[in-house]
């Protein structure tokens, strides 16, 4: 299959993510959006919310669009495995939504598909594409904050009208926070730990955690303790029905850094991001980041590019193939570590075969 510039892409799931995702990719010259999958094609609503776009139809038929050269899997978590592979055999390159896989065995099963089809695979961690992380990287590099000690970070929200038939609260579809949102300070930890190391990225050497699972079944929110082979201690945590803070500290030698809203930069539209530098003698710095791009934006170029270029994946600091499968078996140890069943659906072990 030789692949077209600019990149065509089918969208594969019409949900929320996919709006963000489609919003970051107007005025594209690497890539556009052609094409749309879903389990509803007839719906009239598709044609208002994503105006211009055809309507392949569902999913299988997306994947034998010969005008399709890429796909964005945007289903709920635990349909990602499935048509991702299914997308890989078929000879399109994919992106698909963070988590990857439900755990570290569908992230391999999932890659293992990439490499033998030749296509690139890449987790859609948005956030390691915006310059902000770019600039947190650089100020733990550049010994602003001295050798890093610790680690804060979390994400979590409540859902305003929580509804047990709600994907975040169903064990079937992949719901929970850890999963959800649990990736996100996971990944965030490891690369902060791991810079300065020759792979950019730190493997836990210990993980604790504790977990509330509520009446549905799935973990609603849950704190883990990281523990890095440099000494670095990294606190995690994670909510769908907690207002906590969304913050990013890092505790060094010679300074603390904090960023609040980590995992959007300046906004979805695009902004100034703050990262606010605290010093032992009561000195507060400022280093702004200013992106006037839609926070989606970085991260379909970079797929683009990376397609182009015949890469079989991302580059650090974005989600590599060795950070995502690692990234995976870290959440699977959070799991077992809080004692929580982490989620399967009914055909997993068929779709693993």
């Amino acid at each position: 299959m030789k692949e077209h510039f600019p990149i065509r892409w089918g969208i594969l799931g019409p949900g929320t993510i996919a709006h963000d995702f489609l919003a970051g990719t107007a005025g594209s010259a690497t890539g556009r959006i052609v094409a749309l999958g879903s389990r509803n094609p007839h719906d009239p609503a598709l044609a208002r919310a994503f105006p211009g776009i055809r309507i392949a139809g569902d999913y299988n038929a997306l994947l034998a669009d010969e005008d399709v050269d890429a796909v964005y899997v945007a289903t709920p978590h635990s349909h990602h495995a499935r048509w991702a592979i299914a997308a890989l055999e078929r000879g399109k390159h994919v992106l698909c939504e963070k988590p990857l896989g439900l755990s570290a065995a569908e992230a391999r099963a999932m890659f293992a598909a990439s490499a033998s089809a030749d296509r690139f695979l890449a987790e859609a961690y948005m956030y390691r594409h915006h310059p902000l992380t770019r600039a947190i990287v650089d100020c733990v590099a550049g010994g602003v904050i001295g050798e890093v000690r610790m680690i804060r970070s979390s994400f979590g929200f409540a859902l305003p009208e929580p509804a047990p038939e709600h994907r975040l609260f169903r064990p079937d579809l992949g719901g929970g926070a850890i999963l959800d949102v649990g990736g996100y300070p996971v990944s965030m930890a490891r690369l902060i730990a791991g810079v300065g190391t020759p792979d950019g990225i730190a493997e836990p050497v210990g993980v604790v955690a504790s977990a509330y699972v509520g009446a549905t079944g799935v973990d609603e929110w849950s704190s883990a303790l990281l523990t890095f082979p440099n000494g670095v201690i990294a606190q995690l945590s994670c909510a769908i029905s907690v207002w906590q803070d969304n913050v990013l500290e890092i505790m060094g030698t010679r300074a603390r850094l904090q960023l609040d809203f980590p995992w959007f930069g300046g906004g979805k539209a695009g902004g100034v991001a703050v990262i606010h530098l605290h010093y032992p003698d009561g000195r507060h710095e400022k280093v702004c980041v200013e992106t006037p791009q839609h926070l989606y934006s970085f991260q379909f170029e970079a797929a683009n590019r990376a397609i182009a270029a015949r890469a079989p994946s991302l580059a650090w600091p974005a989600m590599t193939a060795v950070d995502s499968l690692a990234n995976a078996e870290a959440l699977d140890r959070w799991f077992a570590a809080a004692g929580v069943a982490s989620p399967r659906p009914a055909d997993h072990a068929a779709m693993l075969l």
